[in-house]
């Protein structure tokens, strides 16, 4: 222990020297040395500011890189829920149209089924009324001298 006691004075006493040499050396005026250790004094606290400043600005670039990219995730959160709702929504109107067109099938099918017993029923009542005609035409002279007296007697029901 003893020994890094002496060690560690050692450095101690040796830096000391070092800053106490430099400071007596700077007190001597007109070196060309001390100029050139000026400029490059100036010089290296210049490079040194102007380091300092370009990392304050990539340090705020870098935080607006952030915040871009979380509100990038956040509208992409947003617009995959939106399409993932009117997807959802294009489904729900599918289905009901689906449900309309079997309904109106149904109901076409009906239709089609009422009108094929619209249209027997309209080929018997022609049928009907063709043989009533022929009937009519085949009646007895008695009853054409009925109708025609008739009509002669009511003139507003005439012709039937």
């Amino acid at each position: 222990m003893s020994v890094l006691l002496r060690l560690a004075t050692a450095l101690w006493g040796l830096i000391v020297g070092a800053v106490a040499d430099a400071v007596e050396w700077l007190r001597k005026p007109g070196s060309k040395i001390k100029v050139v250790c000026a400029v490059l004094a100036f010089g290296f606290m210049v490079a040194g500011l102007s380091a300092y400043e370009k990392e304050q600005r990539i340090q705020d670039l870098s935080a607006q890189v952030v915040k871009v990219r979380a509100d990038w995730k956040a509208d992409t959160a947003r617009l995959q829920s939106d399409v993932e709702q009117r997807d959802a929504r294009l489904a729900e109107v599918a289905e009901t149209l689906r449900a309309e067109a079997q309904k109106l099938e149904a109901l076409k099918a009906e239709s089609a089924a009422a009108l094929n017993g619209l249209a027997g029923k309209i080929e018997a009542a022609e049928k009907d009324a063709t043989t009533w005609r022929e009937r009519y035409q085949q009646r007895p002279d008695s009853c054409k001298a009925a109708l025609e007296l008739l009509d002669s007697a009511c003139p507003a029901l005439k012709g039937y």
